[in-house]
């Protein structure tokens, strides 16, 4: 098991590295183009498509690496007060419905991709950009993220049988797995 989670770890760390650096590149590209527009008078007339793609990409990219280390926002109102063994059962309910959406949205995306490439759909833009690029690059994010619960549940159910009750779902790396670090899932 520690060897899938430390595989997964490096597999959602690459992407949400390619992740950060598109919206670097991004950001340097969208100045340029608005300074060209300001001081020398021209545009690329793209740069709304292109940041419309760096954050598709970009997000779903992210998705993945926020689950597996945590930091995906939650709100607890009323699961503190509860005993750890109820927290534990709504904390594992609550990552199986997020992978169960997940890997429905990512079906859905991969079709959606999968029908863009057949009819050879474009972006109605200056790029016309084949539709099919975009959006399996986001099913590629949403998939990774549906894989990332998946394995995280895997990881929290071995956990439990190897101390005999309902092991507590923690955002841990790979090389954390077994070794008691605190963070909630």
């Amino acid at each position: 098991m520690r060897e899938i989670l430390r595989a997964f770890d490096r597999l959602v760390t690459g992407m949400a590295y390619v992740s950060g650096a598109l919206f670097l590149l991004t950001s340097f590209y969208i100045t340029a183009d608005v300074m060209a527009r300001k001081f020398l008078g021209f545009s690329s007339a793209v740069t709304d498509e292109i940041g419309g793609y760096t954050l598709a990409l970009g997000g779903m990219w992210g998705l993945a690496y926020a689950l597996r280390t945590g930091g995906h926002v939650r709100i607890d109102v009323l699961l503190p007060y509860l005993p750890q063994r109820a927290q534990s059962s709504l904390n594992y309910l609550a990552l199986a419905m997020m992978g169960l959406f997940a890997c429905v949205v990512a079906v859905y995306t991969w079709r959606l991709a999968f029908d863009s490439f057949m009819g050879d759909a474009r972006a109605m833009s200056f790029l016309q950009t084949p539709l099919f690029l975009p959006q399996s690059l986001m099913a590629v994010g949403l998939t990774a993220l549906g894989l990332g619960a998946l394995v995280l549940i895997t990881a929290g159910l071995a956990e439990s049988v190897r101390l005999g009750r309902l092991a507590p779902l923690r955002p841990l790396r790979g090389e954390e797995v077994g070794t008691g670090s605190a963070g909630r899932a």
